[in-house]
């Protein structure tokens, strides 16, 4: 077999390969509402709440209903953990149902779950994610392995005992030789429970005329983590002295905290 042979060979088999994993990348086909409750309960309290499944494919799905521990890594993507892995899990606190069902195309289930508080305790922030889980076999006659999807709803649940508490370490504002300027703020959350945040600012010229402003998305930290949040303040700026003026809302509360960073660009 001649070199060139085997290399179209090889390439067959990648492409084959490749088709195989690609035509097995799953989509979501559900719709989950809301996607997020926050709670706040009094030792022993109790609540209920519902959330809503929407089949949206076009055939009949099978759905399981699995509780998990969550956290986030140090680049804020999500990691999860069987249910009671770790000390904010939600387990012993919840109950819902059905955790199975069908949903015909277009139809919708409401899965009804109750909340409990402890009497006492610690009284840090409990938090999980139940995800609606449909497993799908593959085609017939097809290679490849059954596609699981997950779609899912958050639930916090503090307490009227946590303690919340935001740290604001400081920021700055880098202008490297290439490229637009960015603001770096370190900020912390030294409390029990989650802190969900949004950032405005306003860029003011040497005279004082506002040069841009926006906003950022919603932020999240959770306990006892430390982050900083960096972003491009405007895509062209020319040279001169500035001053960017920053506001942190806390979402849920009425409380804001302002600071301003001057700065130079040569």
């Amino acid at each position: 077999m001649s070199q060139q042979t085997r290399r179209i060979i090889l390439t067959l088999i990648m492409v084959i390969i490749l088709f195989i994993f690609l035509t097995n990348i799953a989509y979501a086909t559900t719709l989950v509402e809301p996607s997020r409750f926050i709670f706040t309960l009094k030792p022993g309290e109790r609540i209920t709440e519902a959330i809503k499944v929407t089949n949206t494919q076009d055939t009949e799905a099978e759905f399981v209903a699995v509780i998990y521990d969550w956290t986030l890594d140090d680049l804020d993507r999500l990691i999860t953990f069987k249910a009671g892995s770790r000390e904010d899990t939600l387990e012993e606190l919840i109950k819902f149902n059905p955790r199975r069902f069908k949903l015909a195309p277009g139809k919708s289930q409401y899965v009804r779950f109750t909340l409990t508080a402890p009497k006492n305790g610690k009284w840090m922030e409990r938090k999980g994610i139940i995800f609606f889980e449909q497993e799908t076999p593959p085609a017939e006659n097809e290679i490849g392995a059954a596609i699981v999807t997950q779609v899912g709803t958050t639930i916090y649940l503090s307490f009227t005992e946590t303690i919340n508490a935001f740290r604001f370490f400081g920021s700055k504002v880098e202008a490297p030789p290439e490229g637009p300027p960015f603001a770096i703020l370190d900020l912390a959350n030294e409390g029990l429970g989650h802190i969900r945040y949004k950032v405005s600012y306003k860029l003011i010229g040497k005279s004082g005329a506002l040069i841009y402003e926006d906003s950022l998305s919603e932020q999240i930290i959770l306990p006892s983590s430390r982050r900083q949040l960096t972003f491009t303040i405007a895509e062209q700026v020319a040279p001169g002295k500035y001053n960017l003026l920053l506001e942190i809302g806390f979402l849920g509360t009425e409380k804001k905290f302002n600071t301003s960073v001057p700065f130079t660009l040569f």
